[in-house]
């Protein structure tokens, strides 16, 4: 299978740039930064994806209105298509507590 082009760019916000640089630093000290830039990569991997089918997301309009949500390993990525633009809102552990975050 050929490799598809994404249909839409991404867009990081203030905060999940906070959120990727975290779960590098978490995982580079609890395991190795091998395995950081592995996570790191596989991350970029799953928006990658998300860009090609926006839709791919299951829907959270009960938590935050017109986002979905993608699950990348142990994270979650919170986004919404904004303008021809996949907006990345949050990426955040499965464990936490997700609603409350969203408010931040």
């Amino acid at each position: 299978m050929p490799n598809m082009p994404n249909k839409f760019n991404f867009e990081l916000s203030r905060l999940s740039l906070n959120d990727i640089d975290n779960i590098w630093t978490y995982t580079a000290q609890k395991w190795t930064k091998s395995q950081a830039n592995k996570y790191y990569k596989n991350l970029f991997k799953d928006i990658s994806l998300i860009c090609k089918n926006p839709d791919i997301g299951k829907r959270i309009e009960f938590v935050k209105p017109k986002h979905r949500i993608f699950k990348s390993k142990s994270h979650l990525i919170i986004y919404k298509l904004d303008n021809q633009k996949i907006w990345i809102d949050r990426i955040l552990h499965e464990r936490m507590d997700i609603e409350n975050k969203l408010k931040e």
